[in-house]
Order: C-alpha cells, then structure tokens, then sequence
C-alpha cells in the first residue's frame, strides 16, 4: 500500500489496484504507474505567518533520475469538474488520481504520475527523440473554502512548470465560431491575471470542446469505474481526438535554447517555490532570473557528477590494468574514460552556447587536474620500474668488473660491458621519457663514478678518462632532450583528442540548442541570430585558446630542439678541444722519446768504443802475462840451477805492478 497525505484527509491506495487500471481502450495508450504527491500547502499557522508550499523529497527523487528531456503537462480548472478524470485519460485509463464526487474538491496540492513514462516523438526537423512525460494533477482552483492567496500561487506555479497547460472550463452552451478566442475571454473575466499568463508563456495553443458524457448522473459521479463502451461514441472520440492532438505536438520545457531534464527541473522547482514562500501574495515570476540559477546550479551538479565517474572509471581502470602502463595505452584509457565523462556533461548542460563553451571549458581543466594525479601515479610506477631493471643489469654487467678482484683490464673491457648494460635495459625497459631519464640519471652518476674510478686505478689515463666523461655527458644531454620531446608530444597528442572530443560534443550541443530553437517556434529569427552570433563567438574563442595552446607547445618544442642542437655544439667544441689537446700531447711526448732514443744511441756508440779499448787492454795484459809465465818459468829453471832468493824477490818486485795492472 502507498499512503499519500494531503491537506485534513489521508487515503491509500493499493499498488496492484491502480497498475492494473480501468483501461479507457482505444487508441489511447494504458500507462501503469501510481499518482504521487509533488507538493503541498500548510495553512496559515497560529502566529500568523502566511502558508507555506512544502515539497515531497520523495517525488524530488523520482524526478532527479531523468535524464531524457520532459514534456510537462499540467492538468487545471475548476474543483469537481472533471480535470483528474482527463489526468487519468492522458494515461488510458479512467482511474488513477483519486476522483471527487462531493461538493469539496479530492485533490489537494499538485499529484503527478509516477513513473513519468517515456514517449518516442517526431519533431518538426524529422528527428525521433526519447522524452519523459510528467503529468501533474493541480487542486481545483476555486474551492470555496482554498485560501485565495494559495489559489493564485497554485495557478502561477502551474503556469510556469508546464510546457502544456491543460486548463478545464465548463458552461459552453452555444457553439462559439473560435473556442479559443471564446476560452480567453471567458477565462479573462475570471482571471485577468491566467488570461495574461497563458498569453505570455503558451504562445500557441489549442482549445477543445467534448460534449456531454452521454451516461448517467451516478455514473459522472463516479468516473473512475466508468466502461468506455458505455460512455457516448462521439464523447469518447472527442476525447481520443484531444488526447492525440496533445501528444502530437507535445513540446519540451525549455530553459532558454535548452531542454530541461530532471535535475534542472527540481532545481526549478525549488526555486519557484522558494520564491513564492517568501511572499505572501505572488506576481508572475521573472523566469529569466530563476532560469539563470538553474543553468548553473545544473552546471555545478553534472561537473561533479561526471568528474566522480572519471575518478571511478579511472580508479578501476588502475586497480584491473595495473600500473606501470606505456603512455600509448594509458593515454587511450584515459581517454576513453574522459569520454565517457565528457559525452554525459554535454548531455546534462544547459544554458547559451558562451555559457556551455565555459562549462566545457571548467571540465577540461578539473578533468586535466584529476588525470595529472593518475599520470604522476603512472610516472613514479614507471621510473620505479626501469629503475629496477637499470639496476639489475649494471650489477650483472658493470658493478662486477669493477671490484678489485674482478676489475676490468682496460677501457675496452669497460666499454664493452656498458654496451651490454646499455642493450639489455633498452630490451627489457618499458619504453617511455622515464625509462630516458633512468638511463641518463646512470650516465651521469654510475657512469661517472665507474670511469673515475677506473682512472684511480690505472686502468684510464686521465686523458682518456676526460674524453670519455664528454661523451657520455653529451650522449646524457641528448637522451634528456629527447625524453622532454616525447613528454611533449604525448601531451600535445592528448589535448588535440581532448579538444577534438570537446569540439565534436560542443558542436552538437549547438546543434541541440538551434533544433530547440526551431522547436519553440518563439522570437525564431531573433534567437537563430543571436545563436549564431554567440555560436561563432565562442567557436573563435575556443579555437583561438587551441591555436594559442598549440603555438605555445610548438615554441616550446623549437627553444628544446635549439637547446639541443646548442648542446652538441658546445660538446663538438669540447671535442675538437680534446682531441688538439690529445694531439698536442702525442706529439710532445714522440719528441721526448725520439731524444731518448738518440741519446741511447750515443751511449751505445761510446760504449762500442769504450769496449775496444778494453780489448786492447785485454790484450796487452796478455802479452804481459805470456811475458810473466816466461819469467817465472825461467825463474823456476833458475832454481834448480842454484839461483839466489834475493834475485828472485827483485823480479817480483818488478812484476807485481804488471800482475795489478792486468788485474785493473
């Protein structure tokens, strides 16, 4: 059962009762549902404050989940006149809003079908749309016992929630020659303010006239069980004939050149109704003012929304793919999320083409935040990732010859295992500006330190070492000016789809905007003029914050690539510097030795002559020594011959100089 509360009487109606229906039959189509309260009026209370509208937060959220543009028909008249028996046909059924029979009106406040069903229609241009039809059921406008106050304000609020405004006279007793012509100035005499309404807001409507019923009394009375086939053929036809026409040309409520769905709707609402409350007595609202706060509170609601689907979206998309990702891919992801993000923002939006291309605008740069988080994430996962394999292959092919025990030979040794480290983490990296200033990040530090190292133990000459140095630092140089190049590109690519995107979404929310234009058939010319102005408008302004954007990334990328080339000039020059230097150092060092060598020679040559001598020397000892045998054999025949001592000591005397002389 669903209990509905009205002003000092409550009834309930049974679910199951009300979707099964008292089918009308015919051509109109049977729509289940269940009528629900939209708002009520409280009395004027006790202190004497005047009464207040009080909204149902329940049917606020029925209405907050459309997302199709609404047709809102508003059913008003007379109490006890037959207006919900028609609510209730417009849904093809005889029962549903409750019916009164007494002299007191039933329906108290505004009731509206619930679920608002959806109706597929063709418009003018020839385009099939989906819309959501809201049908209220107003209280009778001139109870005897309603507060005047609430009688003008319920029929105001009426007026400018509608985008058609059913209202139901009776008393026509002659045929006039226009029924409309005949409804306002009846209707005038009434209410001069409803005659002025309806003139200004429903520039084009329809009136018709059904004939009597053509059944009993007892059956008038109680119209919620009434069997069509019992009700008078021509009243019956009069009346599927009023409803087709309704449905035909059912329009859209606007706001401006944009079609109000259901969140904008509630914002209206509630600002209608606020606005009325903070009076007692209520003139026609300035809509343009409340228009105003819809279109940006509606603004506020879908960039929020949307950015909380991209965080979603984005957020799961890392927690299924894992992170680190190649920029291709998470660019792609990225985008498709953006998409996404951006398709259902355009669809929610509404105000001017100058407002929409700043609301488009506002995403993009809170969009951009929100993905700068996830491509920081991406980035740290990414150096982290080619930092670990930068590290596992110096250990395996450089940090092992550098230990004493196993400490390379020689440059080429040394360079040879570089080239290693160097392909093995081109293979195994995940290619990206990261995995360029990891490698960079080894040249300057574990390269320089390695080489220094190498030169301490003389492993380099210091001036090999040099050399090296600046090679190594300008092949650094060159990997980090590339890797600011990709990073670059990546981002110029990502914003020219990102601005494609937002120009394809903001051209057909234009496209949107001229079609409903055209649709409300009202100040045509002049709206289409001021579209098109605005249009162009804002069309050059986004396009001139692209050409600005692209030319500020293309001067940056011409100031990197003239940095660059600038850099392996000045390393050109450090060579050519190192290499006159080198050669300057050569040529010294081929001096000295040269002088070395002729110095050598010239020793050689005085030890030559030197060694002559010394063989003449040699020999001349030896013929002193022959001669000294001689002596002292003769000496020796002496002796056994007799001869004295003294003589022989005297002979001595004379060859020891000879013997020290040979000895020398």
């Amino acid at each position: 059962m669903t209990q509905f509360s009205t002003l000092g009487n409550d009834y309930s109606l049974s679910n199951v009762e009300i979707e099964n229906g008292n089918n009308f039959g015919g051509s109109i189509e049977f729509r289940e549902g269940v009528p629900i309260q939209l708002l009520k009026y409280n009395e004027r209370s006790r202190n004497g404050n005047f009464g207040q509208i009080v909204l149902n937060q329940e049917a606020l959220n029925v209405l907050r989940t459309i997302n199709e543009p609404l047709a809102i028909i508003s059913v008003v008249g007379s109490f006890r006149r037959g207006k919900s028996w028609f609510a209730n046909v417009l849904h093809g059924r005889h029962d549903g809003f409750e019916l009164g029979a007494k002299v007191e009106g039933c329906t108290r406040g505004i009731y509206m079908w619930s679920p608002p069903f959806k109706l597929e229609s063709k418009q003018s241009d020839g385009e099939i749309i989906q819309k959501r039809v809201i049908v209220l059921d107003s209280e009778g406008i001139d109870d005897p016992k309603q507060d005047e106050n609430w009688a003008t304000k319920l029929f105001i609020l009426c007026l400018v929630v509608s985008s058609t405004f059913i209202y139901n006279i009776n008393g026509i007793v002659e045929s006039p020659e226009s029924l409309k012509e005949y409804f306002l100035e009846k209707l005038n005499n009434v209410d001069p303010k409803a005659a002025k309404g309806i003139k200004k807001f429903f520039y084009g409507f329809d009136v018709f006239g059904l004939p009597h019923p053509g059944c009993k009394k007892t059956m008038v009375q109680h119209m919620e069980n009434a069997i069509t086939d019992n009700l008078d053929e021509e009243f019956v036809e009069e009346v599927e004939n009023a409803v087709k026409s309704i449905y035909s040309q059912l329009p859209l409520k606007y706001i401006g050149s944009s079609t109000m769905k259901g969140m904008a709707f509630v914002k209206f609402l509630q600002d209608t109704v606020e606005r009325m409350n903070s009076s007692e007595t209520s003139t026609l609202l300035s809509i343009p003012s409340e228009y105003e706060s819809i279109i940006q509170y509606v603004s506020r609601e879908a960039t929020n929304e949307a950015l909380e689907i991209y965080k979603k979206r984005m957020s799961q998309l890392i927690s299924e793919e894992k992170l680190p990702m190649i920029w291709e891919e998470f660019e792609e992801k990225s985008e498709e999320c953006a998409s996404e993000t951006r398709k259902l923002f355009s669809g929610k939006i509404i105000g001017s083409p100058i407002q929409i291309e700043k609301f488009i605008d506002q995403l993009s740069g809170k969009l951009s935040k929100i993905k700068e988080n996830f491509t920081k994430k991406n980035s740290k996962e990414l150096m982290i990732y080619n930092e670990n394999i930068a590290k596992k292959y110096w250990e395996k092919f450089v940090k092992i010859g550098l230990t004493l025990e196993n400490l390379f030979e020689n440059y080429a040794e040394f360079q040879k295992a570089l080239k290693s480290f160097e392909l093995a983490y081109e293979k195994s990296s995940m290619k990206s500006p990261e995995a360029a200033r990891v490698i960079a990040s080894y040249m300057k530090n574990q390269y320089s330190e390695a080489i220094d190292y190498m030169t301490q133990l003389g492993r380099m000459n210091a001036e090999l070492a040099k050399a090296v140095h600046a090679k190594e630092e300008a092949e650094r140089l060159r990997i980090e000016a590339l890797a600011r190049e990709g990073e670059l590109c990546r981002k110029i690519e990502a914003q020219k789809r990102e601005r494609e995107e937002s120009g394809k979404n903001f051209g057909n929310k234009i496209l949107e905007l001229q079609r409903n234009i055209e649709q409300q058939k009202k100040s045509q010319e002049e709206m289409q003029h001021r579209l098109i102005k605005e249009r162009e408008y804002a069309t050059k302004r986004y396009n001139q914050k692209y050409e600005q954007m692209r030319d500020s990334m293309l001067e940056q990328r011409r100031l990197n690539e003239k940095e660059k080339m600038e850099l392996i000039k000045q390393q050109e020059r450090k060579f050519e510097q190192i290499q006159r230097s080198l050669i300057e150092e050569h040529n010294r060092k081929h001096e000295e030795l040269k002088r070395q060598l002729d110095l050598e020679k010239m020793k050689a040559n005085q030890n030559e002559i030197y060694q002559r001598k010394l063989l003449k020397k040699i020999e001349a000892s030896s013929r002193d020594n022959q001669e000294l045998l001689e002596q002292i054999r003769t000496l020796t025949d002496n002796r056994s011959r007799g001869i004295d001592w003294k003589d022989i000591a005297n002979v001595a005397t004379v060859l020891l100089p000879v013997m020290f002389k040979f000895l020398l």
